[in-house]
């Protein structure tokens, strides 16, 4: 498209004391909503001072879900952004299509960019937008994230922020149609196995930090460390989570049949010994919260507990048998 005229009138139109002519030219361009789109294109031909910018926003803005939302969101973006970071991006054609098609299709994403804008160069400049991520990747990312000593607050806290960074990232890609739905699901299904893997490892250190190793003898044995599992059932299990998703989780561990093996006291006995089954409903509790409890930074995915055996009435963690047993006696299928 040649914008060459639409230029020269945004010049005149942006100059002129009456914003009908601005108003007129949103009107003839497409724009259902004139009179706020005038008001967008002037407030970006006073930032940018270009008026041939400006005029190819406009024009890749119409291709959008909603023109006029995606003009009035990179005013209000624009104003939480470094200018010399924005011009980068606005100077390329390819990008600033990306972005505006962000824009002008969700405000949940628009939101994250406005709050958090330090993620706008990791998705455009740094080109996360061109990348999809494996579960892996995200493990291994969220371990230089959070230290192993985080506090309970901490975990939260950067859990929140990964997820807002992954759900910016995965969700632009599908705006953008730079990831099929298959891979779309299966990356959000990725960051919900990682910040449950984390979430584990942190509540974990931190709780044996204070009651010690649970240590079981399922068989009577010599007492073994108790392993300890998160099952993702529904739409987590079979990697087909949308943006909307909760999560259906269950939690087993090893055996019941132990104790913690508490830690050392100033006077050098052993305290804070715990049964191995109070050790790991405050696990499941805890992982529970750091990922489904929302705080001031939001929450990370909603946490479902209901298909655990006996439902709402069960324990929140179980032993291993107790669960096959109870699927093998009482569950029922769907």
């Amino acid at each position: 498209m040649d914008l060459a005229p639409l230029t020269d009138r945004l010049v005149s139109a942006c100059t002129e004391p009456d914003a009908s002519p601005l108003q007129n030219l949103a009107r003839e361009l497409g724009f259902a909503e004139p009179q706020k789109t005038a008001t967008n294109l002037r407030l970006l031909f006073d930032k940018s001072g270009d008026c041939s910018l400006v005029a190819r926003l406009a024009t890749e803005a119409l291709d959008c879900a909603d023109p006029d939302l995606a003009l009035n969101n990179l005013e209000r973006l624009l104003d939480s952004l470094d200018t010399a970071l924005s011009s980068v991006v606005l100077a390329n054609p390819a990008r600033s299509r990306q972005l505006l098609t962000i824009l002008g299709a969700s405000q949940f994403l628009t939101g994250i960019l406005c709050r958090k804008p330090v993620f706008f160069q990791t998705l455009f400049i740094d080109a996360a937008i061109d990348s999809a991520k494996n579960e892996a990747a995200m493990r291994a990312e969220l371990g230089t994230r959070i230290s192993d000593s985080a506090s309970f607050e901490q975990l939260q806290e950067k859990l929140r922020f990964f997820k807002a960074q992954e759900m910016l990232r995965i969700g632009s890609r599908d705006l953008c149609q730079r990831a099929g739905l298959v891979e779309v699901t299966d990356e959000l299904a990725a960051l919900a196995g990682a910040t449950l893997q984390r979430a584990y490892e942190v509540c974990n250190n931190l709780l044996q930090n204070e009651f010690g190793t649970p240590m079981v003898s399922p068989d009577g044995g010599e007492p073994q460390e108790a392993t300890f599992t998160i099952l993702g059932m529904g739409k987590l299990g079979g990697r087909e989570l949308n943006f909307s998703s909760d999560i259906d989780l269950m939690y087993f561990y090893l055996s019941e049949k132990g104790e913690t093996t508490g830690i050392a006291s100033p006077r050098g006995d052993r305290i804070n010994k715990i049964p191995a089954h109070t050790f790991f409903v405050k696990l499941a509790d805890m992982i529970s919260k750091a990922i489904g409890q929302a705080t001031e930074h939001g929450f990370v995915f909603r946490v479902d507990l209901d298909l655990r055996p006996e439902g709402r009435s069960g324990e929140i963690a179980q032993p291993f048998n107790n669960g096959i047993l109870y699927y093998e006696s009482w569950g029922q299928s769907w």
